[in-house]
């Protein structure tokens, strides 16, 4: 079981890296999103105005969903409960806070016109996938006997 817990500890994370380029909401990218909007709050107004042009890639949404990622690679590589955890925790916080503030600016827009602002939006399927599957996989770890070790297997 443990190689079936790594495989999908590294899909996941192939699947948060990759996502974490690729359109989430509109058309526009992790890459263009700023990290003080998710503390902040989003601007009101359209649904463009969440992104920045120009904005570094350190201060853009992609930063915790790569720090995701690698956390569950590493987790898959090296049999490490703990870290997996803590990728799936990073991911699910992250995915979380960024709909809740999207929602709370630009909810009525996305649910009126959800065919367009949701349509063909790959990074929102592979974020969200991703960190299903990372936490399937880390529940799984943890079902062992009592008085054994976690490890991933």
């Amino acid at each position: 079981m443990r190689s079936f817990v790594d495989l999908g500890l590294f899909l996941a994370a192939v699947a948060l890296g990759i996502g974490s380029v690729l359109p989430v909401v509109g058309g526009i990218r992790p890459t263009e999103i700023p990290l003080t909007a998710l503390r902040d709050g989003f601007p009101d107004g359209d649904l463009a105005s969440i992104a920045t042009s120009d904005l570094p890639l350190h201060q853009s949404l992609a930063v915790p969903l790569v720090v995701a990622a690698v956390l569950l690679l590493v987790a898959a590589l090296f049999d490490s409960v703990p870290t997996g955890w803590a990728g799936t925790l990073v991911g699910l916080a992250t995915a979380a806070v960024f709909w809740t503030r999207l929602f709370q600016a630009h909810g009525e827009y996305v649910q009126l016109n959800r065919s367009t602002t949701l349509t063909n939006q790959n990074g929102t399927v592979l974020l969200l996938s991703g960190t299903i599957v990372a936490l399937l996989c880390c529940l799984v770890a943890l079902r062992r006997s009592p008085g054994t070790r976690a490890t991933l297997d």
